[in-house]
């Protein structure tokens, strides 16, 4: 696999961080590959269980997974590891990004902000062939797990969409979506109440699990009940939550907040887990509204994500990079600070790129630093659960095995 690109805003960010954390970076190694066992000795480990932090700790890697945490000194590397002093660093799994297109061109980018691992929301036939590629060593990139084509009405909004206009037709799209080998069945904005019937019946008899946008003609709460398994940008609860039954960005200005708690309970209910990309509809709101419009609708939304959190729903992080709004990588950073902006801790924001996101997955090995775990992991001066901001300035990563020290 080929060095990192790091960008060059990255290397000033860690010279400043260097000097503002007190912790001085030892000289990292250069780059390994999957083969090179590693050692990394003396870091405080955050291993995203829980919110504490384990301090002095050494983490042995062999084969893209963790085989050995614990205190320095208990366990000496074998002379085959390739030995990473942390010299009092903080090592945290690295990130998975719920929501992205992804593109060819920014794949690198992910792994240079850490993110090892990403849910894309749109598929398309390079998706799988890249994603081979990925975890066949062939292309550097994040591990990719993938919804289907967007099942939609007209007229279409995106290329490859599955238009279902005739409500007989939604078993055949479905089938044809599962029988391509996605991951989940990308439900989109257009469909007709009777169209999304049919296509949700016909994902619960082939076994196809239901995510996306809640359509525009239908209620949160009929969505919710149909078991969509996760909703993206809080679609459908702009419309229940607006005084005018505005939607999106709109939809969030002119919020009646003694309907968030029955919304909130019905989620918990449900059981849906919601993507509420905060940072991206703070972009669109500079773009089409005033300031005061704009501080609205920023604070509506992040009073019922913080209303969610509190109530127990499960959050995911995600940017829905790669359409040119925000940038893929570094969005995450922007979207983690809106979380704790909204009222989480910044362990609570975390998990929701973290050990909640792989929960999601399906996959107890990801998002954690526990033995058998896959190592890809992020290493940092200041501690996260501290300052989600320490993430924008990485001494280095581990992606499943592969160490990459940013530049100096």
């Amino acid at each position: 696999m080929p060095s990192l690109r790091f960008p060059s805003r990255l290397a000033a960010l860690t010279a400043c961080a260097c000097a503002a954390s007190g912790i001085s970076r030892p000289n990292d190694p250069p780059a390994t590959t999957i083969a090179t066992p590693l050692a990394i000795v003396d870091v405080q480990v955050v291993p995203m269980r829980s919110a504490g932090v384990a301090a002095h700790q050494t983490v042995l890697i062999r084969d893209g997974r963790i085989e050995w945490v614990g205190p320095v000194g208990a366990r000496t590397p074998t002379p085959d590891a390739t030995v990473i002093e942390g010299g009092g660093r903080f090592l945290m799994p690295a990130l998975i990004d719920m929501h992205v297109h992804v593109r060819a061109a920014e794949l690198e980018l992910y792994l240079a902000n850490g993110i090892a691992t990403v849910r894309n929301m749109w598929g398309f036939p390079e998706v799988a062939r890249w994603a081979g590629e990925i975890a066949s060593g062939t292309r550097p990139g994040p591990t990719i797990f993938s919804a289907s084509q967007g099942l939609d009405g007209t007229p279409a909004q995106w290329p490859l969409t599955v238009l279902v206009t005739q409500p007989e037709r939604a078993r055949a799209a479905v089938q044809g979506q599962r029988d391509a080998g996605w991951s989940w069945l990308k439900v989109y904005t257009r469909l007709t109440p009777a169209a999304f019937d049919s296509v949700m019946a016909a994902a619960r008899d082939l076994g196809m699990i239901p995510i996306g946008h809640v359509p525009q003609a239908i209620d949160i709460r009929t969505a919710l009940a149909a078991g969509m398994k996760s909703i993206e940008h809080l679609t459908g609860y702009d419309r229940a939550v607006s005084r005018s039954g505005n939607a999106g960005t709109w939809g969030w200005i002119d919020t009646d907040p003694s309907r968030y708690a029955e919304l909130v309970a019905a989620s918990v209910a449900a059981g849906v887990w919601n993507c509420p990309t905060l940072a991206i509809f703070s972009e669109l709101a500079r773009r089409q509204h005033s300031p005061g419009e704009r501080d609205a609708m920023l604070r509506n939304r992040r009073t019922f994500v913080k209303q969610l959190a509190d109530a127990g729903a499960p959050l995911l992080l995600g940017t829905d990079a790669g359409i040119d709004i925000v940038p893929a990588g570094t969005a995450i950073h922007d979207e983690l600070a809106e979380l704790v902006a909204a009222g989480l801790t910044p362990y609570q924001a975390l998990r929701a790129g973290t050990s909640e996101a792989a929960r999601f997955l399906g996959r107890s090995d990801l998002g954690v630093i526990a033995v058998g775990a896959e190592a890809s992991l992020i290493l940092v001066r200041g501690n996260p659960l501290v300052d989600v901001a320490s993430l924008r300035s990485l001494d280095g990563v581990v992606i499943r095995g592969a160490w990459r020290p940013a530049p100096r």
